[in-house]
C-alpha cells in the first residue's frame, strides 16, 4: 500500500520505513494521504480525504498503522477507535540466564513489540550489564556496555517504547557471587549481606551505572526469591533476628539509594508474602498483613504481582485483594512460558492469560508486565513466545484473544501464522496431558537430555509419545514450508528436536528389555539405532547454534553446547557398552540392572512430569 506522510516528522518516517519489512506499506507522492493526529483515544480512519491514526500516546501510532493496513485490505472506508485496558503494557525480556540477547535483536523485537501495541521493554539484567571499576561483575558474560544500552534506548524511544532498567538488589546474584571478589557482601547462596554498608556502597555504583546507561527513571529493583535471607553471613554477624525486620531494613536503604538518582522503583512482592506465611506466596485466602509493611513502603514504589500458573480467575482476586492491603500502587507480570526446556509451553501461556487479564480489569490493574523468563539455560527462543505477547496486546486494545481475530493480527504485525506459531510448543504436552497442560509439565527436557542406559524418566515414557512426538515433527516440517523466510528456522530447530526425541523416547526402555531377555541380536540392532540418533543429534547441535546465534551474544552459548555435547558422548558410550556386552566383553550392564522409578513417585508412573534442571536429569550422581 502506497501513502504520503503528510505531518510526519523525520523520525516517524524512519519508523514508517523500518516497519514497512513487516507491513504492506511503502512512502510514495500518489500514494494516500495519511496523517497523525492526537487523540483521548488510538484508532485508525479513512475517508475520502485521506487516512488518519489517532493516538493518545507515541506508542500507539504502530499498531494502529498496522490496523489501518489490515482494514485497507478487505474495506474502502471505514473508523475504528480502541480503548486499552491498561495505561502501561510491557514486556520483560530475562538477559540473565546464558542468553544475552544482542543489540540488534532488541531492536528487532522492539518492531514487533511496537506493531502490537507495547509501551515498555525491561531487559533483566543480573550481572549483564558493566559497571566501571568492577571486572568481575558480568565476566565473560556478555554484559552490555553502555554504548550498547544507549543504542538500544535510542532505538525504542523512536517508537515511543520505554526502556526500563530491571536489576537485582537482594538475591539471585549467584553469577556474580561466584568470584571471591565479593565475599565480603554475600550473605548466603545467591543472597546479598543485608545490613552491611559494603553492600550498599555496592548497590549504589548499580544505580549510578544504570542512571548513564538508560533515559528511565524508572526501575525494576527485584528483590524476590530471597528464601534463605539473613541466614548465611548474616546469621553469625547478628545472630537469628525476624526476617521481615531484615528486609524491611534493606528495602529502605535500597530505595534511599534509588531516590538518590532520580528513580522512581518497582519490585517483585513476594518477599513480603513468604516471610509472612513461612515461604508461601500463592495463597487460598487473603493474608493478614501486617500494617507496618505498608507504612514502609516509600509512596512512588510499585509492588509487582507475578503470577505465571493459576488458571482460576477467584484465585487472582484474592492475591489483588491481598496486595491492596499494603498499597494501591500495583502492577500485574504474567508468563510467555519459555523456561521449562528447549521448546515453548504456548498452550499453558494461552490459557493462562485470559482469566489474569480479566482479574486485572476487575481489580482496576493499569500496569501489566509480560515476563519471558529463560531460567535453566535459556534453551528456548526467545521468538517462539510471540504468540503469548500478542495474546496479550489483543487482551489490553480489543479484549478478544479469539482465534480468527489472533490469526488476521498475529499476521499484521509478524507476518506469520498464530497457530503455526502456538504450534512450536506441542511438543511441551503429550497424549496424558492434552493442552493447555498440567502447569510446568514440559517432557521435552528430560526426553532429550536423559541417559540411553540409566534414563532416570524411562518411567515416564511410552509408545503414544513416540508417535505423538513423530506426529510433531512432520508437523514442523509443514509449517516450515509456509513460514515466511524470516521465521523458518524456528520450525527446522524444533522439527529437529522432535525428530530427535521421536528417536530417542522409547529407545531406553526398548535396551533395557532386550538386556533382561537376553536378546544379544536385539542389542546390537539398537546399535544401529544409536548411530542414526547421532546423526540426528548433530543436526540439532547445528540448529541450535543457528537459533542461538540469531538472538544472543555468543556468551552462554557454551552451556547448551556441553550439554548436548555430553548427550553425544554418552550415545557414544552405550554404543562401546552394547557391543560389548553382545560380544561377551562384559558379563553384566550394571546401568540396565536398576528398576526404572518414577522421578516424582510411583502416582506419576506413565505420564508426562514437569522436567528438572539439566544436572539433576542426566544423573542420579553427584554434581
Amino acid at each position: 500500500m502506497k501513502f504520503r506522510l503528510v505531518n510526519w516528522s523525520g523520525e516517524d518516517c524512519r519508523c514508517f520505513d523500518e516497519l514497512a519489512a513487516v507491513l504492506p506499506l511503502e512512502r510514495a507522492e500518489e500514494g494516500i494521504p495519511l496523517r497523525l493526529e492526537k487523540a483521548e483515544k488510538p484508532g485508525c480512519y479513512m475517508q475520502k480525504a485521506g487516512a488518519v491514526i489517532a493516538y493518545s500516546a507515541r506508542h500507539q501510532i504502530w499498531r494502529e498503522l498496522g490496523l489501518l493496513c489490515e482494514k485497507l485490505e478487505t474495506q474502502d472506508c471505514f473508523s475504528c477507535t480502541e480503548e486499552p485496558a491498561y495505561t502501561e503494557l510491557g514486556v520483560m525480556l530475562d538477559c540473565s540466564r546464558n542468553g544475552v540477547l544482542t543489540t540488534a535483536a532488541v531492536k528487532d523485537i522492539t518492531r514487533y513489540l511496537a506493531l502490537m501495541g507495547y509501551s515498555s521493554i525491561q531487559l533483566y539484567t543480573e550481572d549483564t550489564y558493566k559497571i566501571e571499576g568492577q571486572p568481575y561483575f558480568g565476566y565473560q558474560r556478555g554484559a552490555y556496555s553502555r554504548e550498547e544500552f544507549r543504542e538500544m534506548d535510542d532505538y525504542a524511544s523512536l517508537y515511543g517504547i520505554e526502556l526500563i532498567p530491571c536489576i537485582q538488589t537482594l538475591a539471585h546474584l549467584e553469577c556474580m557471587l561466584r568470584w571471591k571478589e565479593y565475599d565480603k557482601i554475600r550473605d548466603i547462596d545467591n543472597i546479598l549481606l543485608a545490613d552491611e554498608e559494603a553492600t550498599y556502597d555496592f548497590i549504589r555504583e548499580m544505580f549510578r551505572q544504570m542512571a548513564g546507561n538508560l533515559k528511565s527513571r524508572r526501575i525494576n529493583i527485584g528483590m524476590d526469591e530471597a528464601h534463605m535471607l539473613g541466614l548465611g553471613a548474616h546469621l553469625d554477624r547478628h545472630g537469628f533476628e525476624n526476617r521481615m525486620d531484615i528486609m524491611l531494613r534493606h528495602y529502605r536503604r535500597v530505595i534511599e539509594i534509588a531516590q538518590s538518582f532520580g528513580y522512581r522503583p518497582m519490585m517483585w512482592s513476594d518477599m513480603f508474602f513468604r516471610l509472612a506465611t513461612h515461604g508461601e506466596y500463592y495463597t487460598e485466602e487473603e493474608l493478614a498483613i501486617d500494617p507496618g509493611v505498608g507504612e514502609t513502603l516509600s509512596d512512588d514504589v510499585t509492588l509487582i504481582y507475578w503470577d505465571y500458573y493459576t488458571l482460576e480467575e477467584k484465585k487472582y482476586h484474592k492475591m489483588f485483594a491481598s496486595h491492596k492491603k499494603i498499597t494501591d500502587r500495583i502492577a500485574f507480570a504474567g508468563g510467555a512460558w519459555k523456561w521449562e526446556g528447549p521448546c515453548p509451553n504456548s498452550w499453558y501461556s494461552r490459557a493462562v492469560a485470559l482469566p489474569a487479564h480479566k482479574s486485572c480489569r476487575e481489580n482496576g490493574i493499569s500496569q501489566v508486565m509480560i515476563t519471558a523468563w529463560g531460567d535453566n539455560g535459556d534453551e528456548c527462543p526467545l521468538y517462539a513466545v510471540l504468540p503469548a505477547f500478542a495474546q496479550w496486546a489483543e487482551l489490553c486494545y480489543a479484549d478478544c484473544c479469539a482465534d480468527s481475530h489472533m490469526e488476521r493480527r498475529f499476521r499484521t504485525c509478524t507476518g506469520a501464522s498464530y497457530q503455526a506459531f502456538l504450534h512450536l510448543g506441542d511438543a511441551a504436552v503429550m497424549p496424558d496431558n492434552p493442552p493447555p497442560g498440567r502447569c510446568g509439565v514440559n517432557p521435552v527436557r528430560y526426553l532429550l537430555y536423559q541417559d540411553l542406559l540409566g534414563g532416570l524418566f524411562d518411567a515416564h515414557v511410552e509408545e503414544a509419545q513416540r508417535d505423538y512426538l513423530e506426529d510433531c515433527a512432520r508437523l514442523m516440517d509443514e509449517y516450515k514450508e509456509a513460514a515466511p523466510d524470516k521465521w523458518k528456522y524456528l520450525f527446522e530447530t524444533q522439527g529437529s528436536i522432535d525428530r530427535l526425541l521421536a528417536g530417542k523416547c522409547m529407545l531406553g526402555v526398548e535396551i533395557r528389555n532386550a538386556y533382561r531377555e537376553g536378546k544379544r541380536e536385539a542389542l546390537l540392532a539398537c546399535i544401529g539405532r544409536i548411530r542414526t540418533l547421532q546423526a540426528l543429534l548433530e543436526t540439532v547441535i547445528s540448529d541450535v547454534q543457528e537459533q542461538w546465534s540469531r538472538e544472543n551474544k555468543i556468551f552462554g552459548l557454551d552451556i547448551l553446547q556441553q550439554q548436548l555435547g555430553g548427550l553425544k558422548q554418552r550415545m557414544l558410550f552405550a554404543c562401546e557398552r552394547l557391543e560389548g556386552y553382545a560380544q561377551g566383553r562384559y558379563d553384566t550392564l550394571e546401568e540396565l540392572e536398576e528398576e526404572p522409578l518414577p522421578y516424582y513417585g510411583r502416582e506419576t508412573e506413565g505420564k508426562a512430569v514437569v522436567s528438572p534442571s539439566w544436572n539433576r536429569i542426566v544423573s542420579a550422581g553427584n554434581h
